[in-house]
């Protein structure tokens, strides 16, 4: 037991020693951390906007936007992104600066979250947006399949890996509505069966037009698939609202 104490001990003091040279800072605001603060500081967790429509399916903005295009049951987005934000600095480090870790965190919060509403108990998996292997490759990871493992952390979910991406497109970050359906209309592949699938959620990492996720319920629905479609991102642009 001394042993385990003094290793402890060592720890911390290495820690300190680590922050006095290496502060560790919110990824929201860029302010320094406190010891028992991780990613993003409590004053940002408590005072970025969150989305919240995921307890009222009548109150969803991503159901109301994708209206005629696909047919939502549930939806979900943890934050509301808008440009030059805090949320667009936690969106920019998950994606380009090794932040699975925290895709993994923030799904593990929306996790907690979903397990008070009724739609989410019927989903059989969380199917997450692939990125096509070239780019995951680059990446070394899929945020949206971080951001599933981190809610099923807290549900207990199945991830299902059932749809991969063919063609390698750029970024759509500056494309508008109508470029980014030409960009990714036809990426999606069925790599599994789905017959036996009654509710399902598509994932990602954040919804600015949705033409990803109309893309990838055209790819189910024309393999067969007819049954409920959710949909959980990390964020939801503002300018949807």
């Amino acid at each position: 037991m001394p042993a385990l104490r003094n290793a402890g001990l060592y720890i911390n003091l290495l820690n300190d020693f680590l922050d006095l040279f290496y502060p560790r800072v919110c990824i929201s605001c860029n302010t320094a951390l406190m010891k028992n603060e991780q990613f993003i500081c409590y004053t940002c967790q408590y005072h970025l906007p969150k989305a919240n429509f995921h307890k009222n399916l009548e109150d969803s903005i991503i159901r109301k936007k994708l209206l005629g295009r696909v047919p939502v049951f549930g939806s979900a987005a943890y934050y509301l992104f808008s440009k030059k934000t805090g949320v667009q600095n936690i969106l920019h480090h998950i994606k380009y600066k090794q932040g699975k870790e925290l895709a993994n965190k923030i799904g593990y919060w929306m996790g907690e979250e979903l397990l008070q509403t009724d739609w989410f108990k019927t989903i059989d998996g969380l199917i997450p947006i692939p990125l096509h292997p070239q780019k995951q490759l680059e990446r070394g990871y899929n945020q949206s399949e971080e951001y599933c493992k981190g809610i099923q952390k807290t549900t207990d979910k199945s991830i299902l890996p059932i749809l991969s991406k063919n063609i390698y497109t750029k970024t759509q970050t500056k494309k508008k509505r109508y470029e980014r359906w030409e960009n990714v209309k036809d990426n999606f592949i069925l790599n599994s069966d789905i017959s036996t699938l009654q509710h399902i959620a598509l994932v990602d990492d954040v919804m600015t037009t949705g033409a990803t996720f109309e893309a990838a319920h055209n790819t189910l629905i024309s393999n067969g698939y007819r049954g409920k479609i959710s949909i959980i991102t990390i964020a939801i642009a503002t300018h949807l609202i």
